[in-house]
């Protein structure tokens, strides 16, 4: 289920803007920046913080290393002694209370979504060539119906458990990614950091999945921008719209950047763990609002293999919990052409 490409700073998925006023702040408060690198992409920081004490950039910067580093020896597919890298070699011991929570989570998403979305696909990511990890394949089309069958035969969150802090499989070839909710969680843990050291004014962004928490202090909201999908891979980047953005969690997953043809055909990147395939629809982009950024990230990345209809009918059982910004190619009647359209839920707060 993989969803997103890595990027340099400077060209986030979801781009940020803040819009920053310095004369209309109080004078005991002042902007603090901090940007690294984490889980091969970025991380950035915006943060409001008294005048005095110990929150300025360089007191934090090192803490947020320590726990962003301590992450990836939890999740991470390119660290071999990390211990989703463990338990894919089917080595036995007790996970830690990070581990736990993350596959907890994890399987939460996947009970809710009836297996849309499923941290087991990870075998179909590399065979497809998707995989963020140190032994994917190169990228191919639709495999034979027979392998990818007997791939099927080991993906599956329900074939996978969590036993007194260890991992147990039905199949040894079973593998997990957690690619699909691992900056989510990830934006959270940063999220959780600032405010232990009583920072309630913050814009955390982990790779385009962002947490933010109060407001500027002149009293405006933060304001965040939603990227518009772009026709090829390498085109430039253009903002497609702007929206508040306050004590809330937002995540957008995408297709359009991240995908390989062959044979004339574009094959999607976000895999469909109930048939093995890459997921075929419409949808371009899902932007997810919801209170937990792994939450975000999770159901975003289901919306893009459920595509418009089934995302909409999901986000319409759970009103209030998600609030949603899909952007989809739509046909113009009487014409072969195709232009972009885009749905929201009520609350979703757009502001332009």
């Amino acid at each position: 289920m993989m969803k997103k490409r890595l990027l340099p700073l400077p060209i986030a998925c979801l781009l940020a803007f803040l819009l920053l006023a310095s004369t209309a702040c109080r004078k005991e408060a002042r902007l603090q920046k901090i940007i690294g690198f984490a889980q091969g992409s970025y991380y950035a920081v915006s943060y409001f913080a008294p005048a005095k004490g110990s929150t300025a950039a360089e007191n934090l910067q090192s803490g947020i290393d320590s726990l962003l580093s301590a992450f990836d020896l939890c999740a991470s597919l390119w660290n071999d002694s990390s211990e989703i890298c463990r338990v894919n070699r089917n080595e036995d011991f007790e996970a830690s209370a990070m581990f736990q929570d993350l596959f907890q989570k994890s399987q939460w998403i996947a009970q809710r979504t009836n297996g849309v979305f499923d941290i087991t696909v990870s075998p179909l990511v590399k065979r497809y060539g998707f995989s963020k990890s140190q032994d994917t394949t190169p990228a191919t089309g639709n495999l034979p119906e027979k392998e990818r069958k007997e791939i099927l035969q080991y993906v599956g969150w329900k074939k996978v458990r969590l036993q007194g802090g260890k991992i147990e499989k039905d199949h040894p070839l079973l593998q997990l990614d957690f690619n699909a909710i691992a900056q989510g969680y990830s934006a959270g843990i940063v999220a959780r950091f600032l405010e232990s050291r009583g920072i309630d004014a913050y814009l955390v962004d982990v790779g385009g999945e962002i947490c933010a928490k109060g407001e500027k202090p002149d009293g405006s909201p933060w304001v965040v921008g939603i990227e518009k999908p772009a026709r090829t891979a390498d085109a430039e980047r253009m903002l497609y719209k702007k929206m508040h953005l306050k004590d809330k969690s937002l995540v957008t997953s995408g297709n359009y950047r991240k995908y390989f043809e062959e044979g004339g055909k574009r094959y999607s990147h976000t895999i469909d763990p109930r048939n093995g395939e890459p997921a075929r629809n419409n949808l371009l982009s899902a932007t997810i609002l919801c209170e937990e950024c792994w939450e975000a990230d999770a159901i975003a990345t289901a919306c893009m293999v459920w595509g418009v209809d089934s995302s909409q009918a999901f986000l319409g059982r759970h009103p209030g919990r998600y609030e949603a910004f899909l952007i989809f190619a739509d046909s113009i009647p009487g014409t072969d052409s195709i232009r972009l359209a885009s749905w929201q839920t009520d609350g979703f707060p757009i502001i332009d």
